[in-house]
C-alpha cells in the first residue's frame, strides 16, 4: 500500500521559528543531540504554535506545552524535535487504528528533511525508515 499523508496536525516545525531557532543554529545544535535518547528529564512538549489541535487528537482548546524552557538551547531543541516526532508517531498509530496499513517507510520533504538527527529520531519513534524524498521542496 502507498498513501500520502499531509500535515493535518497543528504541530510542526513552525514552532522552531517561533522560538527563534535559525537554520544554522538548528544544524549546529542537532549535531550534539543523541536522536535515540529522550530529552532531559522534565522536558516533554506538545509543540503547538497556538491553541488548538486537529490530529492526532481533535481538541480545539488544546494548549501548547512549551515549558519548562531549559537554559540549554540544545536541550530545548531536543525537546521540541522529540515532541514533533511524538505527534507524528501518534498520528500513524491513529491511522492504523482506523484501518490504514502499517507504515514501513516515510519519504519526507521540507526544511526538516535536511536534518539527519531529526530523521534518525523519527525513525526510532515511528519504527521505520525515514528518507528524504527525491524532491524535498515542501510545495512540490
Amino acid at each position: 500500500d502507498v498513501w500520502l499523508v499531509g500535515g493535518s496536525s497543528n504541530v510542526g516545525c513552525a514552532v522552531l521559528r517561533q522560538q527563534k531557532f535559525t537554520g544554522e543554529e538548528m544544524a549546529d545544535l542537532s549535531a550534539g543531540i543523541d536522536p535515540l535518547s529522550p530529552p532531559p528529564e522534565g522536558i516533554r512538549y506538545y509543540p503547538l504554535t497556538k491553541v488548538g489541535e486537529r490530529f492526532p487528537v481533535n481538541d480545539p482548546s488544546k494548549q501548547p506545552v512549551l515549558t519548562p524552557v531549559p537554559d540549554s538551547r540544545k536541550d530545548f531543541l531536543h525537546g521540541l524535535l522529540h515532541g514533533i516526532a511524538e505527534v507524528e508517531r501518534d498520528g500513524y498509530k491513529v491511522l492504523a487504528k482506523m484501518g490504514a496499513s502499517e507504515v514501513t517507510k516515510v519519504l519526507t520533504a521540507g526544511g526538516g528533511s535536511v536534518n539527519p538527527t531529526w530523521t534518525k529520531m523519527r525513525e526510532g519513534m515511528i519504527g521505520c525508515t525515514v528518507e528524504r524524498a527525491a524532491n524535498s521542496d515542501a510545495a512540490y
